[in-house]
C-alpha cells in the first residue's frame, strides 16, 4: 500500500508541476504576444517613414530634372529670340532706307513689306514668349518640387529616428521575455 500511496502522490506531484509551469507559461504568452506585438508595430512604422522618404526623394529627384530641362529649353528659346531679333533688324534696315527715298512708289513699297515684317516678328515674337513663360513655370514648379521633397526629408528624417528607437526597444524588451 505504500508503493500505491508513493506512486499516487509522484504522479500527483508531477501533475501539479506540469500544470503549474503550463499556467506560467500561459501567462507569458499573452506578454509576450503584446511584445511582439508591439514590434510589429514599430516594424510597420518604420516601413511607412521608408515608403515616404523614397517619395520625397523621387519629388526631389524628379523636380530636379524638371529643372534641368526647363532650363536648356530656356537656353534654347533664348537663342531663337536672338537670332529672331536679328534677323528682324537686317530685314528692317534695307527696308527703313528706302522710306526716306525721293521716290514715293519705293516708300510706299518699303512700309509695306515694314508691316509684313513687324506683323511676322510680332507673331514670331509672341509664340517665343508663350513657350519662355511655359519653360519658366515647369522650373519654377521643379524648384518647388526639390523644396517640398527636401522639406517633406527634413520632417521624416526626426520621425525615422524616433521610430528606429522605438523598434530597437521593443526587440529588445521582446528579448528578454522571451
Amino acid at each position: 500500500m505504500n508503493k500505491l500511496v508513493l506512486r499516487s502522490l509522484t504522479i500527483s506531484a508531477i501533475l501539479f508541476f506540469l500544470v503549474s509551469v503550463n499556467l506560467g507559461f500561459a501567462q507569458d504568452d499573452p506578454k509576450v504576444k503584446k511584445l511582439q506585438d508591439k514590434v510589429d508595430a514599430a516594424k510597420l512604422k518604420v516601413d511607412k517613414i521608408d515608403a515616404k522618404k523614397a517619395s520625397a526623394d523621387s519629388l526631389i529627384q524628379a523636380g530636379e530634372e524638371m529643372s534641368k530641362e526647363a532650363e536648356g529649353e530656356i537656353k534654347s528659346l533664348d537663342k531663337e529670340q536672338k537670332s529672331l531679333d536679328k534677323e528682324y533688324f537686317s530685314n528692317t534696315k534695307p527696308l527703313e532706307k528706302q522710306t526716306r527715298s525721293k521716290d514715293k512708289d519705293e516708300v510706299k513699297q518699303a512700309k509695306t513689306e515694314l508691316k509684313q515684317i513687324d506683323t511676322k516678328y510680332k507673331a514670331d515674337s509672341k509664340e517665343l514668349n508663350t513657350k519662355i513663360k511655359a519653360s519658366t513655370k515647369k522650373y519654377d514648379t521643379g524648384k518647388k518640387m526639390v523644396v517640398k521633397g527636401k522639406e517633406s526629408l527634413k520632417k521624416i528624417k526626426d520621425s525615422k529616428k524616433e521610430a528606429d528607437k522605438q523598434l530597437k526597444e521593443a526587440e529588445k524588451n521582446l528579448e528578454k521575455k522571451g
